[in-house]
């Protein structure tokens, strides 16, 4: 175990930023089809559920199947204590203040929760604290929510946000990717400590490291497409745009012009390099051999480092699984049968390296 790199899966269960998706097509049916892989490869996994959704439903209960898809999300939170799956908090704060006007929804623009005033950042996470720590106490005695996700990757401005974590025990925070910028955010993760490997934030700036043991970051594992499979995948996500239309079913009564929102606009960027496009780790609607390709990159890189703990994280989206459940279980095949010396870890496992001094995280 020692010499074993740790794979980390983490799953943003969620519908659609703008608001769009219903929750049993985006989250309860493909977590299932998802956790039905999991179990037959052995693979553990922490999921991180929008709270912030949850709540937006809860509230909104009288709207048309609203409290139908409350109970959804409820239930595929049993479903995954059920399977013995990691559960933890996930913000998309958008949800906070959004309305219910004529029969439409309507999310707002602050789709970084640093972006909302600091009671507003107390108000949702303190919600989303009790919501979750309610639902998992009728399941497990004493749960540990000791992780946060991030929604659109937005921890900034921290100061507001450090001080909420400490009080509940949030130790764990996933999001930052270094030189990621997203204008419309305020997010700005250039100059981030360290692109791969977990450190201690500092309270005034999250890319900065604190000799303080009480926050650790996990940068999402980089990894990257050469000219190839850039190409490749540019013309399968227009083929595929053609062919998978959301249906009806699925996309719930949103206006257009929140549809049209693009807060995320510009994120990703090109570089005329041998390595063209580069971005982080993650299991979305990509078809078998960008899975094994980006990972493959990703492998090489975290094996070859100094780093005596070895990690990767791998993000996931459940609610992108609508078309690829065979090249994600192909994938998870390809892992098990190719890779000897990795172990899939949870948030909780990992904290538990961390407390027992097994893992010890950059601090300054």
């Amino acid at each position: 175990m020692k010499n074993k790199i740790k794979i980390l899966l983490e799953d943003d269960n969620e519908i659609k930023g703008n608001g769009s998706g219903h929750t049993l097509l985006r989250q309860y049916l493909p977590t299932k089809r998802y956790l039905e892989i999991l179990k037959k490869y052995d693979i553990k996994s922490s999921f991180y559920i929008d709270m912030a959704h949850y709540l937006f439903l809860k509230k909104n209960d009288s709207f048309m199947d609203f409290k139908f898809q409350s109970k959804t999300i409820e239930e595929t939170i049993n479903m995954l204590v059920d399977n013995q799956m990691d559960v933890q908090i996930h913000i998309h704060s958008q949800w906070y203040g959004a309305e219910i006007i004529d029969n439409k929804i309507y999310v707002t623009n602050k789709w970084n929760i640093g972006q909302l005033r600091p009671d507003e950042q107390r108000n949702i996470f303190e919600e989303s604290y009790t919501a979750l720590n309610k639902i998992l106490s009728a399941k497990i005695n004493n749960p540990k929510l000791n992780s946060f996700k991030a929604g659109s990757w937005g921890l900034q401005p921290f100061e507001t946000l450090y001080d909420l974590f400490n009080e509940r025990g949030i130790k764990l925070v996933m999001g930052p990717i270094q030189n990621l910028v997203i204008k419309n955010l305020s997010v700005d993760y250039r100059g981030l400590h360290s692109s791969y490997f977990p450190y201690y934030a500092s309270k005034m700036d999250i890319k900065k490291v604190d000799i303080k043991k009480n926050i650790v970051v996990l940068p999402m594992t980089p990894t990257y497409l050469n000219w190839f499979d850039l190409l490749r995948y540019i013309y399968e996500i227009i083929f595929k745009n053609k062919i998978n239309k959301s249906s009806n079913f699925d996309v719930y009564d949103v206006p257009d012009n929140i549809k049209k929102l693009q807060p995320l606009k510009g994120k990703d960027k090109l570089s005329f390099t041998l390595r063209p496009f580069k971005t982080h780790l993650k299991i979305n609607a990509q078809k078998f051999w960008y899975l094994k390709n980006t990972f493959n990159r990703s492998y090489n890189f975290i094996k070859n480092s100094k780093s005596d703990y070895k990690l990767m994280v791998i993000e996931t989206h459940t609610k992108d699984f609508l078309n690829n459940i065979k090249d994600i279980d192909k994938f998870f095949k390809y892992l098990k049968n190719n890779y000897s010396d990795i172990e899939f870890i949870t948030t909780s496992d990992l904290l538990n390296d961390i407390e027992s001094n097994v893992f010890k995280p950059i601090n300054g």
